[in-house]
């Protein structure tokens, strides 16, 4: 009998562990691919590392003497299966070499993810050519994307209940080159929809700056026809050379009334078999919100127009390029016109115009016989949402050596201008100085005693004559150190000063607790959102209303399962809360409503949404 429960508790165990280590195995992972691996002299390839995970680090790329290896943005999924979460980031990196040769670049690391293998890379001499892409087909019923040379374009929305177009400032880019970028997703009168994740790239010919979760709202009329557009504004950059089409993916769920009865004969439109008979986007489409009603996810693709990317020029190209492609110009100025020398000033030097700033940079003011260097740092001020415009600042400390009149040599920065397609090098001003000369006095040389006078007067026997004890003279010989006051006092202010280490570190992990830290931003973001309901109830403003509800309970529901408020939709709450989340999904559903069809509600009507949400939330604080 003992045997066999043993082999039952054994068979038991090796069960569990068959079916938890692939879960368990699947947590975190690494991969990294560059494409090409051979390139010529001038050209780029890219680095693509992938890490995937419940969280996924950011991964650490080591430097490789003689290649450049510059982020220029990353591409993000979040898969949900059976209830468990897992991400998926691909970070894309911008590799330039500076020299022929084979490379190597080493195993790429993340927290927990474990490393890559090394990956061999060669550059021969010459200038390499351009590859061509095809671009896809058939993979969506919806629109392709439209770009705008600096003027509206009509748009053909072909009768389509939803559709998503990118609209770029030019079609012609060159390699690095940063420009803005707008994503709009279109969704007809009447389509209740919600988002289900943020567009992402399909081809890896491009990087997408961040998107935010919360893109801007708007109505537009097409052709008489009402639509609600969401709008994300980013910046876009290319990354390697050739014609590439410009794809983008938006995933939706869409909620449509179930068909009851189906029209016979004919060619059939696809939206039919998809939103139903009966004119799901009429104003009868949330008639039945709550009953004859059903969730389809979407994705809207978009087929894009061809993108011709140029590679950066070999010939010409300054020893002090970086890789900043745009249109710049550089200034500089001392943060006084008098120093002493020894003493440090501090140099500006500020880098205003359009384009890449991630790949602006300078090594400032070089060391020299007359001057004294350190390394600059840097700080960027974007004037527009895209970040393609603004000033970047270089701040330097300088430390002049010599008196007079002394002058801070210009300093030079070079980019490529994309308009017309040369390099370009521009230089600061030179500044004059006054430095005065270090006037520290030496320490005073020690005045010798005039013999005459410190003599010792000497009596008539030769012996000199007795004096008298001074006042503070003392009997005893033992040191300071060890009478019993002094160590009694120093042992009290020995104890106090650890005594209070301990308390102040006790405190200082208190305050800095990261799950405390973590609540009580929760908790303030959820009361915000508390009195902006509050606040739209006031004014019965119906759309500020829900969204702050929305937000109250996504920040809840974020900080309990760890992961952005952005990845908390509507079949993540059904699935994590597994059935138990009507209500949460209830208000989702009715912010969506709200937003894309204009459903209105009454004074009463809030007062009760917000009893519940207050409710729910209460519930939620509780898990």
């Amino acid at each position: 009998m003992k045997t066999n429960a043993l082999q039952l508790h054994l068979l038991t165990g090796f069960c569990a562990i068959m079916l938890v280590a692939p879960a368990w195995s699947a947590q975190a992972a690494i991969a990294a691919q560059l494409d090409p691996q051979s390139i010529r002299l001038g050209e780029a390839a890219q680095l693509a590392v992938t890490v995937k995970g419940p969280r996924s680090a950011e991964p650490n790329v080591p430097e490789v003497d003689g290649l450049d290896i510059t982020p220029v943005g990353q591409q993000s999924s979040v898969q949900i299966i059976n209830g468990a979460v897992s991400a998926e980031v691909t970070h894309i990196y911008h590799v330039t070499p500076n020299r022929t040769g084979n490379f190597s670049i080493p195993a790429i690391s993340a927290g927990g993810a474990g490393n890559t293998q090394p990956i061999a890379f060669r550059v021969d001499t010459g200038t390499g050519g351009q590859t061509q892409r095809s671009p896809s087909h058939g993979r969506s019923q919806f629109p392709p994307p439209r770009t705008n040379g600096g003027s509206p374009t009509p748009i053909d929305t072909n009768n389509e209940s939803a559709f998503l177009r990118v609209v770029l400032p030019k079609q012609n880019l060159t390699v690095g080159e940063l420009v803005s970028v707008e994503v709009k997703a279109y969704f007809r009168a009447g389509v209740s929809a919600s988002l289900n994740g943020l567009p992402m790239l399909n081809s890896d010919a491009f990087a997408l700056n961040k998107l935010s979760d919360k893109p801007e709202q708007a109505r537009e009329s097409i052709n008489g026809v009402p639509y609600t557009v969401v709008t994300w504004t980013s910046a876009l950059s290319a990354v390697k050379a050739g014609d590439y089409p410009l794809n983008l993916d938006l995933p939706v769920m869409v909620r449509v009334q179930e068909r009851a009865k189906q029209r016979g004969g004919g060619r059939r439109d696809p939206f039919t078999d998809f939103f139903g008979e009966d004119s799901p986007f009429g104003d009868s489409f949330f008639d039945n919100f709550f009953g004859g009603m059903t969730e389809k996810p979407l994705t809207l693709h978009t087929d894009g127009a061809v993108v011709k990317i140029k590679a950066l020029p070999v010939q010409g190209r300054p020893a002090s390029f970086s890789g900043a492609v745009g249109n710049f110009d550089v200034s500089s100025e001392a943060s006084a016109t008098n120093g002493t020398a020894g003493d440090p000033l501090t140099l500006k030097i500020n880098v205003t115009g359009r384009g890449n700033f991630d790949r602006v940079t300078t090594v400032g003011l070089v060391p020299s016989a007359g001057w004294k260097t350190y390394k600059p740092s840097a700080k960027f001020d974007a004037t527009d949402s895209s970040n393609t415009v603004g000033v970047k600042t270089f701040e330097q400390s300088v430390v002049p050596l010599n008196a007079g009149a002394q002058e801070i040599p210009a300093v030079s920065f070079s980019y490529f201008d994309p308009e017309t397609q040369s390099y370009v090098t521009k230089k600061t001003a030179p500044i004059t100085v006054q430095i005065a000369p270090n006037t520290a006095s030496a320490a005073a040389a020690p005045v010798p005693a005039d013999p005459a006078t410190s003599a010792p007067k000497v009596a008539a026997d030769g012996l000199a004559p007795d004096e008298a004890v001074p006042a503070h003279a003392t009997a005893s010989l033992r040191p300071l150190v060890l009478r019993p006051w002094f160590i009694l006092v120093n042992t009290a202010l020995l104890a106090a000063t650890i005594f209070g280490q301990i308390a102040r570190r006790i405190r200082t992990r208190r305050l800095n607790n990261p799950q405390r830290l973590e609540r009580e931003a929760t908790e303030r973001a959820v009361n915000e959102s508390l009195a902006a309901m509050d606040a739209a109830l006031k004014v019965k403003d119906v759309t500020r209303f829900f969204g702050a509800a929305r937000d109250a309970l996504q920040d809840r529901l974020a900080a309990q399962w760890h992961v952005p408020a952005s990845q908390v939709t509507i079949p993540e709450i059904r699935t994590r809360l597994n059935g138990h989340g009507e209500t949460v999904s209830a208000v989702f559903e009715a912010a969506d409503e709200v937003a894309y069809s204009g459903k209105r509600f009454t004074a009463p009507d809030l007062q009760q949404w917000r009893d519940l949400v207050k409710n729910e939330l209460h519930q939620l604080a509780r898990v």
